[in-house]
């Protein structure tokens, strides 16, 4: 099932302008069987590395680079210690890239199987379900609704861990940025630019920290070299 993306491709240089559209692309390949949709909801093989490395490389490339003559140099497969490269068009590097999620791992893979199940899930708690990760059984679970106060906490917190995961591992990531996919579906500026606000940048850290939303085109610099 994982060859309808084969790895290679992800090894290509991408020009920054298109970057966006072409992940878009290979996302839709998962579209055409329930079977591969499934797939691909579970974040199976290598589209795990699509979608929670790739796809917030994309939006970033469009939205900070944007550009024929930069292009995206992705290394899929843990072939570095970093996840990707931009680079000019005359093989210049113009910024190293590490990727992380802003999310709840445990959560958001049984969020993804009680969609499978379902057709539906809670966006900010997670299905009811008994049983581990080999036998374990999804109850269906009515939607939630969650305030906005407590959206934003929820998020914020996200943002903050996954960063504070990364800088643990400084060491490393030399000369890197950080850039880190956040989920958020949300429609009011002044509710993202309440969880950006509350991002706390720690000290000797990576040289740039950024954020990028999934959800929409929003990117946001949380610390500026």
């Amino acid at each position: 099932m994982n060859t309808l993306i084969n790895i290679d491709e992800l090894r290509d240089y991408i020009q920054s302008d298109i970057a966006l559209k072409w992940v878009k692309s290979l996302i839709s390949r998962y579209s055409e069987t329930p079977e591969s949709l499934d797939f691909i909801t579970l974040k199976k093989g290598i589209t795990k590395e699509v979608l929670d490395e790739l796809l917030p490389l994309s939006k970033y490339a469009q939205s900070y680079y944007n550009d024929p003559k930069v292009f995206l140099k992705f290394y899929p497969g843990s072939t570095t210690s970093y996840d990707a490269d931009f680079i000019d068009s005359e093989g210049k590097l113009l910024e190293r890239k590490e990727v992380t999620v802003a999310i709840d791992g445990q959560q958001s893979t049984i969020q993804a199987e009680s969609i499978v199940e379902f057709g539906h899930s809670p966006i900010y708690h997670t299905p009811e379900y008994c049983g581990n990760v080999k036998n374990r059984t999804i109850n269906e679970t009515d939607g939630d609704i969650v305030g906005t106060d407590s959206i934003i906490d929820l998020q914020s917190e996200r943002i903050q861990r996954a960063y504070r995961k990364k800088h643990e591992n400084l060491h490393k990531y030399p000369n890197t940025t950080l850039l880190i996919g956040a989920d958020i579906p949300l429609f009011m500026e002044w509710e993202y630019q309440a969880i950006i606000d509350k991002f706390e940048v720690l000290e000797d850290t990576f040289n740039s920290i950024k954020c990028v939303n999934i959800s929409s085109n929003h990117c946001w610099i949380l610390k500026l070299i």
